[in-house]
């Protein structure tokens, strides 16, 4: 067999492999056999009829093809031999370049590369911050005024006021053949002014406050030109007049700040047993918040004097998962993929190219570059940790009814896939440890009997928002080292 390797551009390799004839005449008398077997050859029995017979019936050019797809699947493993290649994935084939002598040309996709820089002389400080008795009061806020009372008041709206608000979008001057109305008619509610309620105005910043002092049953007239790179694109640079009418105005009255009001909010004795749970919930949300900042920066250096080379497939195989996590969210939002792209105004294509493929790519190469770290520091993953771990997570999932009707093949592969998963996640937190240990120049021992686990695609997608449309999984959360951070858990962002 004589083989000639090229290396492509996009991380694949092209190989020209010619076949010995006699090794493609023998793979043409088993193809005639095969197809004597499969279709009917007049007076002979299946798979029975000599060579030149079928080659009579059926032409040279059907036996050539069967034959390379048997010889394929026979030779190709040694083309990948003696071309010293380690395939990432299937090859294809190209071209048949010659039947006589028989020369084919492969295209093989490679292994991922990555060459790390010098990550060792990265210096960055790590600083969580502190939770505020700010932050704290501003919990309290919002859940008092959850729990407020609406008192309907026959006078203008004032500060702070729930208004009951009907309203209505034109655009001031409609392109050709574009719909004049951009926000139909609807009633919603709104607390307006300047407030404590941590409410973002809508349509645009300051709507509310010109509510202020608006009698019950008026109407007013707002004529407002969006920016060009406002949040929702059906806004972006136009003019639309909005009319807002008043239906009613409403009081809130909040429930007075004691222990009683506590007590309304779950197993909570004193006012200071709520406040001590709000202080560790937010601690827990500043760590998690400043560590995706953290690690994201970290990567981000890392990444900056590395280099990283993958072939098509794999960004295509990541594509794919972040679409399949977006169905996922959508499917729980009662919608589907066609109907997501009609509200974002978006083709198919264009979505994939513009909003998918950012986030993949992203995904991809910081997975990459934490597999090459874990190598590069020879950090193991402690067995009994593990089994620890999955054991607490089989724990937890014991409660639910789809788990637990799992028997058979079914519950082992749940259980091998959990395990693995676990253990990918767990890697990665030692992972990221490590690399904020020489960051911050903190020296961590590396445990001498432990396995090794390669950790797969990083899959840590945040779950989704309660806003207007999904999201693509946030690259930050990649590097997120909380627990619970897969794929089929946290769906998310556009």
């Amino acid at each position: 067999m004589k083989i000639e390797t090229t290396p492509r551009d996009d991380h694949q390799v092209k190989i020209v492999a010619e076949i010995e004839p006699e090794v493609m005449e023998k793979f043409k008398r088993q193809a005639a056999r095969k197809i004597s077997q499969e279709a009917r050859i007049p007076g002979f029995r299946p798979g029975k009829a000599p060579f030149d017979v079928v080659r009579r019936i059926v032409g040279e050019e059907a036996i050539e093809k069967e034959a390379i797809d048997l010889m394929l699947e026979d030779v190709y493993p040694q083309v990948l031999k003696e071309a010293a290649v380690e395939p990432s994935g299937p090859g294809n084939l190209e071209e048949v370049i010659s039947h006589n002598p028989p020369i084919f040309a492969f295209v093989v996709p490679l292994m991922p590369k990555v060459s790390l820089g010098d990550f060792h002389t990265i210096q960055k400080a790590y600083e969580l911050p502190e939770v505020t008795e700010s932050q704290i009061n501003d919990v309290i806020k919002n859940l008092r005024a959850n729990y407020s009372t609406a008192v309907p008041v026959e006078r203008p709206a004032e500060e702070g006021n729930l208004v009951s608000l009907k309203i209505k979008g034109t655009l001031v001057e409609p392109a050709e053949g574009e719909t004049a109305e951009i926000i139909p008619e609807n009633t919603l509610q709104m607390i307006v002014g300047e407030n404590e309620y941590e409410v973002d105005d809508w349509p645009f910043e300051g709507f509310t406050r010109e509510l202020v002092g608006q009698p019950i049953n008026e109407t007013k007239t707002f004529i407002h030109i969006f920016p060009e790179d406002y949040v929702d694109e059906k806004f972006r640079a136009k003019t639309v007049s909005i009319e807002a009418t008043v239906l009613s105005v409403k009081d809130l009255q909040l429930p007075e700040l004691n222990d009683e009001f506590a007590q309304t909010l779950g197993e909570y004795t004193t006012l200071a047993a709520l406040r001590d749970t709000i202080h560790q919930n937010l601690a827990e949300t500043n760590q998690r918040d400043y560590e995706n900042g953290y690690f994201s920066g970290l990567i981000d250096q890392i990444m900056s004097t590395s280099e990283i080379h993958y072939p098509p497939h794999l960004l295509q195989d990541e594509m794919d998962q972040v679409v399949h996590t977006l169905e996922h969210d959508l499917e729980g939002r009662k919608m589907d993929m066609p109907t997501y792209l009609k509200t974002i105004n978006k083709e198919k294509e264009a979505f994939l190219e513009e909003d998918i493929k950012p986030v993949a790519k992203r995904r991809l190469e910081r997975s990459l570059l934490l597999d090459e770290i874990a190598r590069a520091e020879s950090i193991k993953l402690d067995p009994q940790a593990l089994q620890t771990e999955v054991a607490g997570v089989i724990a937890s999932l014991q409660s639910d009814p789809e788990i637990s009707k799992l028997r058979g093949e079914r519950a082992q592969l749940f259980a091998q896939n959990l395990t693995m998963e676990t253990a990918n996640r767990m890697l990665n937190r030692q992972v990221l440890d490590r690399l904020k240990a020489i960051a911050t120049g903190v020296i961590i021992d590396v445990p001498a009997e432990s396995i090794e686990i390669v950790p797969a695609l990083m899959e840590d997608i945040p779950s989704a928002e309660p806003a207007n449309e999904p999201a693509l999984p946030e690259e930050a959360a990649e590097t997120e080292p909380t627990d619970g951070e897969t794929a089929e858990d946290k769906p998310d962002q556009v």
